[in-house]
């Protein structure tokens, strides 16, 4: 019998439609050893059989295949499918607490089905049952301002026919009560910090935390899912927290940067920034660190018939490309389609130069995401890493040399593509091995 190879370790990235295990050495080692992928395998995602585990093991099977009979120091997973992490948000002001906590949900890799502001209403519950989400972030008030807001939005949450885990992320004074309050009615309840602790001030790190680990507790008991928590011995995070968690760890190393991850159904947007200081001066919003936007109706596959509406009638491909295009004709087409999601979703991450009209006279404030800082534009995911033409995509996105009102990535900001596709794989990584290593990785397939 051949004895198994052992390997730092293995990490399952469950998609909507496939399954990728990929295999990584020299990690633990590191600085000794060189960071490296030696092999992937690929599976159909198994969401349809009741047990995502089969696409799991299939995938893994196809790994060991090509390389023999692994031993893993480390398994870890990432996971989209099922509908991902579903969310609804509750804040006390839309443009504050409400805004905070849809920030929060979407940085942790959140698929925001609701969100509401103010008092919820018997109407906001029936969307909520409807939609039935798998989290429920509960925020409102500043730290020391309003309770009552949050406090009736817990007892009107009470009354919902589902029970989700509930994540606390409001004015803290009023959490002990509101913990109470859900508790007794059956709820799962995680307290965090305060998402907006003061005006002009967002606090989203610890609720995206709060909110991995409430969704790693969620996902081994969603159907379909079950068996998940067998095939891991490490975290389970949702894939889009983890392509952003790698996002920051890069930027630690190479300064701001913005990725692209287009896929099938959505397109996702990551920047980790802080903006220029001449756009800061001016802004009218406070803005997180790492920020990600996530477009529901711009993708390749699922929304295909929606992108192709945006372009004239003259550019729209003249057939809609199937999950895995093969023939020319259907690479040519989702391209087109690719390139089209990503222009759209890089214009909708982007903030603005707004023109405001003051007794003073006309007054220029930037509104929004500031990217001018962004040197480095990464694509990821399949569209733009496996379809021609992905690197000059990016680039279109770039501030064009005449300028404009969009606060988009310099015109001289560097390009690359995740080759590998091991962004979502280093992230669920960073939270084991060293930075520095899961940077190694990431660079070698950016080429830089």
């Amino acid at each position: 019998m051949t004895a198994a190879r052992s390997v730092d370790a293995l990490v399952a990235e469950i998609g909507s439609t496939t399954t990728v295990v990929c295999a990584f050495d020299g990690l633990a080692e590191w600085p000794d050893s060189r960071p490296r992928l030696i092999g992937q395998g690929f599976a159909p995602t198994t969401v349809a059989h009741g047990d995502v585990g089969i696409g799991v093991e299939r995938a893994r099977a196809g790994l060991e295949a090509q390389l023999g009979v692994l031993e893993p120091g480390l398994t870890v997973a990432t996971s989209s499918a099922a509908g991902g992490l579903r969310m609804t948000v509750h804040g006390l002001t839309s443009k504050m607490t409400a805004m905070a906590a849809r920030e929060a949900a979407l940085g942790a890799g959140g698929v925001v089905e609701h969100q509401t502001s103010g008092h919820l209403r018997d109407i906001d519950l029936e969307r909520v049952d409807e939609v039935s989400p798998g989290l429920i972030l509960l925020a409102g008030g500043v730290e020391g301002g309003d309770s009552e807001v949050v406090l009736f939005n817990a007892r009107q949450l009470a009354k919902l026919s589902v029970r989700p885990i509930v994540v606390y992320a409001g004015n803290s004074s009023a959490a002990p009560e509101a913990l109470e309050i859900l508790s007794a009615a059956g709820f799962r309840v995680r307290l965090t910090q305060n998402v907006y602790p003061s005006v002009d001030e967002l606090d989203i790190v610890p609720a995206r935390h709060a909110i991995h680990d409430a969704f790693e507790e969620h996902i081994t008991q969603a159907p379909g899912m079950q068996r998940i928590g067998e095939l891991v011995t490490g975290r389970i995070l949702p894939t889009p927290g983890a392509v952003l968690i790698a996002a920051e760890v890069l930027a630690g190393a190479l300064g701001d940067l913005m990725v692209v991850d287009v896929g099938g159904a959505t397109t996702d947007v990551h920047s980790v920034t802080d903006g220029t200081p001449e756009i800061s001066a001016i802004a009218t919003d406070p803005q997180p660190r790492a920020k990600r936007t996530v477009e529901g109706d711009l993708g390749t596959y699922v929304s295909a018939r929606h992108v192709a509406e945006l372009l004239a009638p003259a550019e729209r491909p003249t057939l809609l490309p199937p999950a895995v295009p093969s023939t020319p004709e259907e690479i040519a087409s989702a391209a087109v389609l690719a390139r089209t999601a990503t222009l759209t979703a890089v214009e909708r991450h982007a903030g603005r130069f707004v023109h405001l009209y003051t007794p003073k006279g006309r007054q220029t404030v930037a509104k929004g995401r500031d990217l001018t800082a962004c040197r480095l534009i990464v694509g990821t995911g399949g569209a733009l890493t496996r379809l021609p033409g992905g690197d000059a995509i990016l680039a279109e996105v770039r501030s064009p040399a005449a300028g404009g009102d969009r606060l988009l990535p310099p015109a001289d900001a560097v390009v690359a593509l995740d080759r590998h596709y091991v962004f979502a794989a280093c992230g669920a990584l960073a939270v084991h091995f060293p930075d520095e290593a899961i940077v190694a990785l990431m660079r070698e397939s950016i080429g830089l």
